[in-house]
């Protein structure tokens, strides 16, 4: 029953609320908007048909190969920089080995012959 009473009360505040409000406030303008006629409307286009062009099966084929070429290409040129890669790091550790070499025969006392 309290919860009876407590909603009614509710309902009188926010009814008394709503008395004092003008009456602009309490219930937005509705606009008239035309009629927007249905049969009128095809909405059955494609990606294409916006686009402008139409990629046929020829051009789908083309663009796989021309891919497929990129990859060949971008696979050889790969492999020729990691050859590039290991020659360097060959003369590399050769340098370091001779002037750690070097290091030690100076740091090698000298003998009299």
């Amino acid at each position: 029953m309290a919860s009876a009473s407590a909603s009614a009360s509710s309902k009188l505040r926010s009814d008394a609320i709503l008395s004092t409000l003008p009456e602009s406030t309490s219930r937005p303008p509705s606009p008239s908007l035309p009629e927007i006629p249905t049969s009128n409307l095809d909405l059955t286009f494609s990606f294409e048909s916006i686009l402008g062009h139409s990629k046929g099966p020829d051009s789908r084929v083309e663009n796989v190969h021309k891919r497929a070429s990129n990859v060949l290409k971008l696979t050889q040129e790969n492999e020729k920089l990691k050859e590039e890669l290991r020659a360097m790091t060959a003369r590399l550790e050769a340098a370091e080995r001779k002037r750690r070499e070097l290091d030690d025969r100076n740091q090698q006392p000298h003998r009299p012959s």
